[in-house]
């Protein structure tokens, strides 16, 4: 030992020269350089179930976020609002406004290596138009031409998008619309997946944006990992999370954000850690009370006026503190809506001038995971006992409300939160009244039906501003929905971690500090 000690020492300084070398060069190879900055990962809990994969779906703040995360479109609107290019590089418009032509990035791919063309963004785009459920892509794409025509369920009809080669696509409208492309923004308007994402029984798919599904767990949970723009290496989406689990993750740390917030973690304080949040909404979302025009007994307008006359709208307020607000003026440069006040009387005299009795039975269904819904339905019910009216309370969970809400029959009253697609008159009024040739342009049923808007709710532009006076005072006289609250966002993140960015349409974004506009995936 001691001899093999002293040949070290009094090797030759080349040979010495030539071991320090080697050891650097060996260092080097197994990662000894200068340290990589840490990977980052971003855990969002989600109060809810996990939504169905169904892009071109009715409006689902939820689904809409994980669909911001996965895919994009040809456009997307940043948390300034400004419309940005997405998928597409460029476009052009010409003078009369009636020809829109987008150039695609090059090299785009979904996650399966396959190329995105602008076959695929047709496809997304034609995926909305004739749903049996909901009729809103039919109504924000209407200036499109053929879109006028299109019918639910029934084959398209030969539609103003042209597709001349894999890198370009051609919008052909009938009419102007300055607003198309805030319109496409909106997400899942022109997101592309994979052909096999189209299948009834397909789920959750890789598209072309910021971030890839890594890891999923159906109904527990999802990893995503970032293969364009900024923001997080990871975001772990952590579906069904109850109050429980979220005190629990927030006292250990291992959480970032918790929205939607889970029913029973308002009424107390977070861990010193975390704080709430609340940010503005826009399009303005409200709470409302949907009492169905077309299933008995609230087809009788005397019945929904003794539920109006019966509802103790102070309770909802107090019952959502910081959560909501007081409704206000309901459209855009309109006056505020005035409803009947609380009255057991005259809601007993409504009954009984009806024939209808001294009491009456009807069911309210609503999002059993809402935490604004869940805590106002049981003072609303408390109150309409009061009046003897018999409402049955009916939760549901995960997908079954939405179905509920668009369904034909089932629950009399609704409460849903809600937005227009946009925040004005033309939008609210086309989220509330029924078409006459296809279902709702929004979430819900409300069996509202009148001609008294028809040159402001139909597909084409209205000719003149809308008579807010006259919206306002029908729906007063009608009653077939009521705003209950101002709903800004809110939610809770964890002080001092990544960043959470708030956009009005959206909510928090749950890529951090991702914006809305990252590269697309195949233009890195």
């Amino acid at each position: 030992m001691l001899a093999r000690a002293h040949v070290r020492r009094s090797l030759p300084p080349p040979v010495t020269l030539a071991l320090a070398l080697a050891a650097c060069l060996a260092c080097a190879l197994a990662g000894c350089g200068p340290a990589a900055p840490p990977a980052t990962t971003f855990v969002w809990a989600v109060g809810q179930g996990e939504p169905r994969f169904d892009p071109a779906g009715p409006p689902d703040p939820v689904r809409w976020m994980v669909e911001r995360l996965l895919d994009q479109g040809l456009v997307v609107e940043d948390t300034t609002g400004r419309v940005m290019p997405g998928i597409a590089r460029a476009w052009d418009v010409r003078p009369d406004g009636l020809t829109y032509t987008f150039h695609l990035r090059p090299g785009l791919a979904f996650d399966d290596g396959a190329p995105c063309t602008s076959a695929d963004v047709r496809r997304a785009l034609e995926s909305g138009l004739n749903r049996l459920d909901h009729s809103g892509y039919a109504w924000l794409l209407s200036a499109i031409v053929g879109v006028d025509h299109a019918r639910p369920g029934r084959p398209l009809p030969p539609l103003g998008i042209a597709t001349p080669d894999d890198h370009t696509l051609v919008l052909r409208l009938a009419r102007a619309d300055p607003t198309l492309l805030r319109k496409l923004a909106i997400a899942g308007t022109s997101m592309p997946w994979p052909a096999v994402a189209t299948l009834p029984e397909a789920g959750w798919r890789g598209g072309v944006g910021p971030y890839r599904l890594a890891a999923p767990a159906p109904g527990r949970r999802m990893v995503l990992a970032r293969v364009a723009g900024d923001g997080p290496d990871t975001v772990r989406i952590e579906f069904a999370v109850t109050a429980a689990r979220g005190r629990a993750l927030m006292r250990r740390r291992q959480v970032d954000l918790l929205w939607p917030v889970p029913g029973g973690l308002f009424g107390e304080a977070p861990p010193a850690a975390y704080r709430v949040v609340t940010h503005p909404s826009r399009p303005t979302r409200r709470l409302w009370l949907v009492m169905r025009g077309d299933l008995p007994p609230t087809t009788r307008a005397e019945a929904r006026r003794a539920l109006a006359l019966g509802m103790n709208r102070p309770d909802v307020i107090e019952a959502l503190g910081a959560r909501g607000a007081e409704v206000g003026p309901w459209l855009p440069g309109g006056r505020p809506l005035d409803f009947p006040p609380h009255d057991v009387d005259a809601a007993h005299a409504a009954l009984d001038g009806a024939n209808l009795g001294r009491s009456m039975h009807v069911v309210m269904a609503y999002p059993a995971e809402g935490a604004a819904t869940a805590d106002v339905a049981r003072p609303l019910q408390n109150a309409w006992a009061r009046a003897a009216l018999d409402v049955e309370l009916r939760p549901l969970r995960g997908g079954a409300f939405a179905a509920e809400a668009l369904s034909n029959g089932g629950a009399q009253l609704l409460l849903v939160e809600s937005a227009p697609w946009f925040d004005d008159a033309a939008a609210e009024l086309a989220m509330l009244v029924e078409t006459r040739r296809g279902p709702p342009v929004g979430g819900f049923h409300t069996g509202w039906r009148t001609r008294d808007f028809d040159r402001w709710v139909g597909p084409q532009p209205p000719a003149t501003t809308v008579d807010l006076d006259l919206a306002a005072r029908r729906l007063e006289e009608d009653l077939v929905a009521i705003p209950l609250a101002r709903l800004p966002w809110v939610w809770i993140e964890r002080a001092g971690g990544t960043a959470v960015r708030a956009h009005a349409r959206y909510g928090p974004c749950a890529q951090g500090a991702t914006s809305a506009s990252g590269a697309a995936r195949g233009s890195r």
